[in-house]
């Protein structure tokens, strides 16, 4: 269907550009009937580049024949990109019709720059509009430098900013203030540029809405080839997408597979001040949801739980569950035994590792579902785990119970050669691949090249225990020994091996959110 649907916008002579990717899925639109900005192909590239480092599905099109439902239920979000109406009309009757049923449906609008000055549509589509949009663009001065003020930092799109920010733009005045019908997120101050075109002191300038059962995103920044270029506005326009697309603040950008999204910013349960007793799971797996405190065998009540840091400098202001030798347990016994019996894994984690504290040489796991099975009295181990050497060399490995050997050819020890710096935050990952026969088992640390690589024979008979995070398994037998000292911000497990593409465009994404370098 999606072939035969490119055909036909082909043949209408529609040009579309595609992203081909799993993520939230764009309409890069900039049909335009007036003035032409020497900016418009800066900013359907910065969309387009924003696509590929995000994983969203992006499609570019200058032509308004695209606008049709059944065209426009395969998008999320659509974007008015710098694309100016002052001159005649944009859309016809039917495609205005189309675009209502979008936004009406729950689909997002954003609309930058000049997607304010769209005048000659006609009511009530233009009414609607310019409900759409929250105002309309009259009339500005000079381009020139002018401070913004940012209102509100409780936004993807204006976390990141500081509280001033001074940028060179277009400053536009508008028919009347939006401030009453929209959450205003920047205004600009109106001493600081020169001009007659102002709003009386009172100066919104980005802002969004629920409106119309979809939701819109306004920014009147755009004038210059320079601002697509600005990070900071990338960045505003990424979390803008991300919001009028539903997607929440922080998500991971490839969600197929994901069985874990344990994020130390969200779902986490504290007593006793900064101890968590409570690591709820965000990824829609009901069967795998709370990770609790393991206090089972520990001489000391409560020693079990890790501590909660909040709002790191050098994690971009997010949190970090904090590790000495503890552990907290998922009670589901089956739910992950798939995962080395043919489905493959992939986990990614945020983490930093600390000072070892030695129990047992080299084992100071930070993750697994490691079981003891005791087959044939052997005390053979099957199930998944991850850690460190003693001197902070990353390690991992899936056992299958065929031998006990803890390293050996059935039980593969996928060892770094260097030591992580101790104390700084890295994007580490593990993949296996997917069969019932031998597959690779690869680790990676902030990047998509593999640092050790082994083969794995997949069993069928494995049965591993329930899955920890802070020790290799259910600590039961020993707890608070066999488990690292480390920091973990986010922890994500994927019931499949990822591709390499989709595996660089996940570490890219934490690697931003983070800002691990």
């Amino acid at each position: 269907m999606r072939r035969i649907l490119l055909l036909i916008l082909l043949a209408l002579g529609v040009e579309l550009t595609t992203s081909a990717s799993t993520g939230i899925r764009v309409l890069n639109f900039q049909g335009d009937n007036g003035y032409q900005h020497a900016s418009k192909s800066a900013a359907l590239q910065m969309v387009e580049d924003l696509g590929r480092n995000r994983n969203w599905r992006v499609e570019t099109s200058s032509d308004s024949a695209v606008l049709t439902s059944t065209n426009l239920n395969r998008f999320d979000v659509v974007i008015f990109n710098n694309n100016c109406g002052n001159k005649g009309r944009i859309l016809d009757d039917d495609q205005q019709a189309a675009f209502q049923t979008f936004v009406r449906e729950g689909g997002g609008f954003v609309g930058i720059h000049c997607a304010g000055a769209i005048w000659h549509e006609g009511d009530p589509f233009q009414a609607w509009y310019e409900g759409l949009i929250g105002t309309r663009l009259v009339d500005h001065p000079k381009v020139q430098e002018a401070r913004l003020v940012v209102e509100d930092h409780d936004h993807p799109a204006t976390g990141h900013l500081p509280r001033e920010w001074i940028v060179t733009d277009e400053w536009h005045r508008f028919g009347s203030n939006p401030r009453d019908k929209v959450r205003v997120l920047i205004s600009v101050d109106e001493d600081s540029y020169e001009g007659e075109q102002k709003m009386k002191g009172d100066h919104p300038f980005v802002w969004c809405q629920d409106y119309d059962g979809g939701r819109s995103f306004f920014t009147s920044l755009g004038h210059t080839k320079e601002i697509y270029a600005n990070a900071d506005f990338r960045k505003l326009v990424m979390g803008a997408v991300e919001w009028t697309a539903g997607r929440p603040e922080g998500s991971p950008t490839i969600t197929e597979g994901l069985v874990l999204d344990l994020n130390a910013d969200q779902g986490i349960t504290l007593s006793d001040k900064d101890r968590v007793s409570v690591w709820k799971n965000q990824a829609d797996v009901p069967e795998v949801s709370d990770f609790v405190q393991q206090d089972k065998g520990r001489k000391i009540p409560g020693s079990g739980r890790p501590r909660l840091v909040m709002s790191l400098p050098e994690l971009n202001g997010h949190n970090a569950v904090v590790f000495k030798r503890q552990e907290l347990v998922n009670d589901n016994e089956d739910y992950f035994d798939g995962l080395i019996k043919g489905s493959g894994y992939t986990w990614v984690t945020v983490l930093a590792a600390h000072e070892q504290v030695t129990d047992l040489k080299d084992v100071n796991s930070f993750f697994g579902n490691l079981r003891n099975s005791n087959r044939d009295k052997l005390g053979k181990y099957e199930g998944i785990w991850a850690g460190f050497t003693d001197d902070n060399r990353l390690w991992a490995g899936s056992r299958n119970a065929i031998t006990f050997g803890r390293w050996d050819e059935n039980n593969p020890y996928v060892l770094a050669g260097e030591p992580l710096e101790t104390g700084r935050f890295h994007v580490l990952a593990g993949r296996m691949g997917a069969g019932t026969e031998t597959v690779p088992l690869q680790i990676f640390i902030n990047g998509t090249t593999p640092v050790a690589e082994l083969p794995y024979p997949v069993s069928q008979e494995v049965n591993p225990s329930v899955m920890t995070i802070g020790q290799e398994r259910d600590a039961i037998n020993h707890p608070g020994k066999e488990s690292f000292d480390g920091a973990i911000s986010r922890f994500l497990l994927y019931d499949r091996p990822l591709s390499n593409e989709e595996l660089d465009m996940l570490f890219e994404f934490l690697k931003e959110e983070y800002t691990i370098r």
